[in-house]
């Protein structure tokens, strides 16, 4: 497969390519030929002379032609579509001028998989003669199944995996042979001790774990967590599961301030942003990942009651779920949301009452267990899931319907 924008370390903003050329008369005749731009301003010696320019005058757009073929050998290269361009002629160009012209990255998208190219053209003198600029495409070959690497190849990082989902993530990725690392996230009210213990039963069940305390409050700490792992497994992390979540108490709107919003979007947002940010590196080294976020189905459907933090929080990680899932999918890494019952997640603990009612609104008529939402996230994990992204789905016993 062509490479993607992603992929070619040239295409950094502020990387340029050069291109030298001295004019000859049967390069402009040549191009006369091909074009059927027979001006005589450009061919004509004796018409020529009478203008202001005093000779022949070569074709602006056999300028063009060299960036049209700088383009597609040299920046980006092969596969690349001219999309659009922009010229400005600042001064003529002359058979037996040496002209040099330079592309610049101005711009990248690896969405899209565009780049914005500036153009500038000097002559022997170091005369502008030209500027410009345009946007490239990189195309992308289609490209064959391939199957994907089996949880017996991944590293899998846990944000949250002390909680009961998380644990039961843990110990289910572990008999799949992934390598598991269990973040005790303090911050959420989890103790390291049951880290070190969760990791201790799947090393007894002869998996392989490890307990690694890691503040995704702080990218640096995000990042020192990440190295740990690292060193740890011999290779870094390409699974992503971000379960961690607040705790949380419904209240009013207008018993509201923006502190406990900012709080509630900290706890939900901020730290899967570092975690994101900390595990993407490695990620995008492989050309593979997987990320799956825990979301809630009140951003489905009608909201509960003062919960307008939470639902604000949980609606914008879908958004951030989207666009990863939009960005890094050209380099083959998946990102997806798990949506649960408000009554699944550790959010809802000692809200019985909460549960309670969740639990008879359900078409099931139950909540989720711990199984049935480990197995869902390592559904989307494996290579049964390789050709899913950027979807939520509801884990919730029909409770979204």
């Amino acid at each position: 497969m062509t490479a993607t924008i992603s992929e070619l370390p040239q295409l950094e903003v502020g990387a340029t390519a050069r291109f030298s050329k001295t004019i000859t008369a049967e390069d402009v005749q040549g191009f006369a030929a091909l074009s059927g731009d027979f001006n005589p301003l450009h061919l004509d010696a004796d018409f020529a002379r009478k203008t202001t320019f005093g000779r022949p005058v070569v074709h602006g757009m056999l300028l063009g032609s060299f960036v049209s073929r700088m383009i597609g050998m040299q920046l980006p290269g092969a596969g690349a579509l001219w999309m659009r361009q922009s010229f400005q002629w600042a001064a003529p160009v002359f058979v037996g001028d040496t002209v040099e012209i330079t592309l610049k990255v101005a711009h990248k998208s690896v969405g899209s998989n565009t780049i914005t190219l500036e153009v500038s053209a000097v002559n022997q003198n170091g005369k502008t003669v030209m500027t410009g600029d345009g946007a490239v495409r990189l195309l992308e070959q289609e490209q064959a199944y391939k199957p994907g690497r089996s949880l017996k190849e991944r590293v899998v990082l846990i944000s949250g995996g002390t909680a009961h989902a998380g644990a039961a993530m843990a110990l289910r990725l572990a008999r799949e042979g992934a390598a598991v690392a269990v973040n005790s996230s303090l911050i959420y009210g989890g103790d390291e001790a049951s880290a070190m213990d969760l990791a201790a039963t799947i090393l007894q069940d002869g998996g392989r774990a490890m307990a690694v305390r890691l503040d995704s409050s702080d990218l640096n700490s995000a990042k020192a967590g990440l190295d740990l792992i690292r060193q740890e497994f011999g290779r870094p992390v390409d699974v992503l599961i971000n379960n961690a979540t607040a705790s949380f108490a419904p209240r009013p709107f207008m018993d509201l301030s923006w502190e406990i919003i900012q709080d509630v979007l900290d706890a939900e947002i901020r730290r899967v942003f570092h975690c994101c940010q900390a595990v993407l590196p490695g990620m995008m080294e492989q050309k593979s990942g997987c990320i799956v976020n825990i979301g809630s189905v009140m951003t489905r459907q009608v909201p509960a009651p003062q919960w307008a933090p939470f639902v604000v929080a949980k609606s914008a990680l879908q958004g951030l779920t989207r666009s990863l899932a939009s960005e890094f999918g050209p380099q083959g890494i998946r990102v997806n949301m798990v949506s649960l019952n408000t009554g699944d997640l550790d959010a809802s603990a000692g809200n019985d009452r909460l549960r309670k009612v969740q639990a008879m609104q359900t078409p099931l008529r139950r909540l989720a267990a711990p199984e049935d939402i480990a197995q869902a996230v390592i559904f989307l994990c494996s290579e049964a899931g390789s050709f899913i992204t950027g979807v939520d789905l509801p884990v919730a016993g029909g409770f979204s319907l």
